[in-house]
């Protein structure tokens, strides 16, 4: 069915009232700069998740606190222009972290209660999608806000990912590891996580650090999507080997989107049109036509909602609607879900924010919020 642009438009504009916990004053064709006062769920996460000084706390998960948590705090809070609460979030992530020198140490994954009772790093390994997210809102950071503290910050982070974080696969070549330890199990495998390479962050990352590492990086994870998800569903994580093949890990979810897999529909969905790899990677991950792509979410919200970005960008608006109709009963003051967890919150904070306009990734990699661009 052909679908004229003001019904197509009519029907976004639609989407986005019901997807919103509460209404914005702005129209589709007028620029605001959306302060963290006027983004009411980042004014309901930062109350329900995030402690005074600045720690991110997981209440459904012994209220541990994790590397991705504090980046993705971050994130939105650079979105929502809340320079107090972003410098609480840092200072936590540094000192509890890092070991007081995020230009040094890369930070610790999981922080939380010790089977001594006392409270702590529990797991010194980093995970490399929280350090690539880290590194990256400190150089947007440093930019829009004009701190060379957090451009300089991010871009030592970014030395360390660069360094500690990076291989070369046999028959692929330049890839990132989930982490610096534990992912290279014997000579002929190696464990890999496709929702841990954002395209956007390489291209940023290709203009502040190694140009060709990441440009490199970027067009091997396409292919490691294409391979991955032969089935139509990419896995929470793969298994490849030297010869060149790859196999889903025994523990990914079987004919629905996993957890961790889910935020590669949600990065490529917001992806800036003029990414080279675009095109390609969107025809992979939308193979299966929408319906069966939406049935495959299973039943949580923050997945079903983190899909609405790849709807809209590939202008499937029945199904966009189908997913807002399919959560819209779930928000309990202004949070996603009853309970409301965090990664729920994560996932439809990323989705909203940017269906509402709030932010963008811009053809380098950088970052578009509201009526400011960093530079």
């Amino acid at each position: 069915m052909n679908v004229s642009p003001a019904v197509s438009a009519a029907l976004i504009a639609g989407a986005l009232v019901a997807l919103t916990p509460a209404p914005t004053p702005a129209s589709a064709a007028s620029t605001v700069t959306h302060e963290a006062s006027r983004w009411p769920q980042w004014q309901a996460y930062r109350e329900r998740f995030i402690q005074q000084d600045g720690r991110v706390i997981e209440h459904s998960q012994q209220s541990r606190t994790t590397s991705e948590g504090q980046a993705y705090a971050l994130f939105h809070a650079l979105v929502a222009n809340d320079r107090a609460m972003f410098a609480r979030l840092l200072d936590w992530t540094v000192k509890n972290l890092a070991q007081g020198d995020l230009s040094r140490h890369l930070p610790a994954w999981l922080w939380g209660r010790r089977d001594d009772g006392s409270w702590g790093v529990i797991d010194a390994n980093a995970a490399s999608d929280a350090d690539m997210w880290l590194a990256w809102t400190l150089v947007e950071a440093g930019e829009r806000w004009r701190i060379d503290h957090y451009r300089q910050l991010g871009e030592r982070l970014l030395r360390l990912i660069e360094r500690k974080e990076t291989t070369r696969l046999p028959e692929l070549g330049a890839m990132l590891l989930p982490g610096p330890r534990g992912f290279h199990p014997d000579e002929h495998h190696w464990k890999l996580n496709p929702s841990y390479l954002p395209l956007q962050l390489m291209r940023r990352f290709a203009r502040v650090g190694n140009a060709g590492l990441w440009d490199e990086i970027a067009a091997n994870t396409v292919t490691l999507i294409e391979r991955a998800s032969a089935d139509g569903i990419v896995p929470d994580w793969v298994i490849y080997r030297d010869d060149g093949t790859l196999r889903a890990d025994d523990k990914s979810p079987r004919g629905e989107i996993g957890y961790d897999a889910i935020r590669v529909y949600l990065w490529a969905g917001m992806l800036p049109p003029t990414e080279p790899l675009r095109s390609r990677l969107l025809r992979l991950l939308n193979r299966n036509c929408g319906d069966r792509l939406v049935a495959s979410a299973g039943d949580a919200p923050g997945i079903r909602i983190a899909l609405a970005p790849l709807m809209k960008t590939t202008g499937n608006h029945q199904c966009l609607s189908r997913l807002v109709r399919m959560v819209d009963h779930a928000w309990r003051d202004g949070l996603l879900g009853d309970p409301a967890r965090y990664y729920d919150q994560n996932l439809s904070m990323f989705a909203l924010a940017w269906l509402e306009k709030r932010f963008a990734f811009k053809a380098d990699g950088g970052l578009w919020i509201g009526d400011h661009e960093t530079r």
